[in-house]
Formats: C-alpha cells, sequence, structure tokens
C-alpha cells in the first residue's frame, strides 16, 4: 500500500530542487521531539535532522540528550550514507542492504508488544467512522489549507469496554511549492527499495496494515483537501483492560507464600478479586508541522560526504 499521506499528490518529472523543514513528535517505543531539513535535488535527497527522546526506554539509553544526525541518499548510486557529525564518520549501505535491514527491523518490532499498535484483528470491532473535517479552509505558515479529519471507533464485538480509537488530521495545502519534485523521487525511491513508504515512518506500516478501512476513509475523506500535509496528527488510542504488571504479580505470589508458611494455624488468606479497570492508552501518535518550503537551488555538497569524514565499517 503506498503511504496513505502521499498518495494524493500528482506525479510529474522533477523541475527544481526543492527544501523542506518540519517539525515532529512521535509517541512510539518512547516519545520524541525532533527537526528535520530535507534538500532534494535530481537523484539526490539528504536529510538533517536533530532528535531528543523526552519519555521511555530511549530516553533512559540517550540520557535524554539531543542528537544530531544527517543521511544521504543517491538514487544513482544506489547508496544511502549515514553521517554523524559529531565524530565525523559515516557508513554506507546499500539498497539492498538497506532493504533487508527494514524488513528485520519491522519483524521485530511486529514481536514486540510494548508501546506498539495493537495486534488485534480489526474485524473484532464494530467500526464507526465520522468525518469531522473543518469545511472552512485557513491559512498556515502562509499557504492556504483545507482539512481532512477522520475519527474512527471501534468497538469489541465481545467486551464493549475495549475500544480503539483512531483519529486521522491533516491540514493540506496545494499551494506548497515543490511537491511534484518530492513525489516522484519518493516514488522513485520505494520502487528502487521494492517497499511502501509506510516503511520509513516508524510504527505507521502496523498501523495501517491492522486498521487498512480505517486508512482508506481518510484517503477519501482528503480528497476534499488536496495537496501536502502542512499539519497532520496521526493518533490510535486503546482503552483496555488494565492487567496487573508482572512485578505486582511476583511480589503478590511471594507474599502468599511467605504467609502460608507461618505457624498462626490458619489458612493463607486469598487475595480479594479485583475489579476489571479500564485505561485509555496511546498506542501511537505522531504530528507534523511544515515550517518552511522552498524550491531555491540546492548546494551541490550537500548530497556528497563533507570532507575529512571517515568510513567506519
Amino acid at each position: 500500500m503506498v503511504w496513505i499521506l502521499a498518495v494524493l499528490l500528482l506525479v510529474s518529472s522533477a523541475q527544481a530542487d526543492v527544501m523542506r523543514k518540519q517539525r515532529t513528535t512521535s509517541q512510539f517505543m518512547g516519545s520524541s521531539e525532533g527537526t528535520s531539513t530535507d534538500y532534494y535535488a535530481g537523484d539526490g535527497y539528504t536529510s538533517e535532522s536533530t532528535m531528543r527522546w523526552t519519555a521511555g526506554m530511549m530516553k533512559t539509553l540517550t540520557h535524554g540528550k539531543e542528537t544530531t544526525s544527517s543521511r544521504i541518499t543517491r538514487l544513482d548510486r544506489q547508496l544511502v550514507w549515514t553521517l554523524d557529525p559529531a565524530k565525523k564518520t559515516y557508513t554506507e549501505m546499500t539498497f539492498a542492504e538497506f532493504r533487508e535491514m527494514m524488513k528485520k527491523s519491522m519483524a521485530e518490532m511486529e514481536k514486540t508488544e510494548e508501546e506498539q499498535p495493537d495486534t488485534t484483528a480489526e474485524d473484532m470491532y464494530t467500526w464507526t467512522v465520522v468525518d469531522q473535517s473543518d469545511p472552512q479552509p485557513k491559512t498556515i505558515g502562509g499557504w492556504l489549507c483545507r482539512n481532512a479529519r477522520i475519527e474512527a471507533t471501534g468497538v469489541n464485538k465481545a467486551d464493549t469496554l475495549d475500544k480503539v480509537i483512531i483519529t486521522m488530521d491533516l491540514w493540506n495545502s496545494a499551494e506548497v511549492p515543490g511537491a511534484d519534485e518530492i513525489r516522484n523521487f519518493q516514488l522513485r525511491y520505494m520502487q528502487a527499495l521494492g517497499l511502501d513508504q509506510t516503511a520509513l515512518t516508524p510504527g505507521l506500516a502496523q498501523a495501517v496494515m491492522l486498521y487498512q478501512k480505517q486508512f482508506e476513509a481518510l484517503t477519501e475523506a482528503a480528497k476534499k483537501a488536496p495537496g501536502e500535509p502542512v499539519q497532520s496528527v496521526i493518533e490510535i488510542k486503546r482503552h483496555q483492560l488494565k492487567g496487573p504488571s508482572v512485578g505486582k504479580a511476583v511480589a503478590e505470589g511471594a507474599r502468599q507464600e511467605v504467609l502460608g508458611r507461618l505457624p498462626f494455624g490458619k489458612k493463607k488468606s486469598e487475595p480479594k478479586p479485583e475489579k476489571p479497570e479500564y485505561v485509555l492508552k496511546t498506542k501511537f501518535r505522531v504530528t507534523t508541522d511544515l515550517t518552511e518550503a522552498t524550491t531555491a537551488a540546492a548546494d551541490a555538497a550537500k548530497f556528497e560526504i563533507p570532507a575529512g569524514y571517515k568510513l567506519k565499517k
């Protein structure tokens, strides 16, 4: 499936260099925030980004420090270079190697339950889809934008308290310059990799796969709001049964074991049954804001390894 946010853009031949600046926040395998500047020119694409994990395991591993990275993709050479500006080193990966890495990464994520979209089948729920698109256009960042907003609520057929709420909210503009050039590059890139564009957004591939019909509803709604997303929010929440943590279960088991051995002449107390508790949890959320877009000529050096960088093998 072609990426749901990109299917609305028209394909045409590249005519100019393009630059984009974006601000992104995400909640998947932890929480993060960052900015990126992307450059497109012919067969070259460079992304310079900064990111900081604000919650979750990755925050612990990175100590919450901001990291800077740069990636250069060359369609003509079938290569991806990943640069480490702090150490002035870079790694090189062929498209074949990158494709294999992406497949393995997605397979690993499917095995992980924590902070991942639910593995429950879509047809286990009864869905209500509401088009909440704002009919009034508004100007964002200097571009006239139109809204496509869909909220899909799924109620578990076997447990009405178990619910999935999917919100997809886009403000698109046909006035953003360079959209056709970017679309053209992205399609050629995906064809070269043999992947679809959901693979480039962590968690989005799983979300689209699990809730395919609901994302198709967004496609229909977005026909009324053509263009490139200037602001976008994709969020999946689930109202689910809260179970005891592993630590709590082990502690309770140990306590009962000790009580059973004490010479009080009484039977060990049985734990009182707990009332089922449901909690609303965010399983996946990505927000993106386009802050700058131009079609000015890009520096050719942006698509080459900087002088002084060493290859890390």
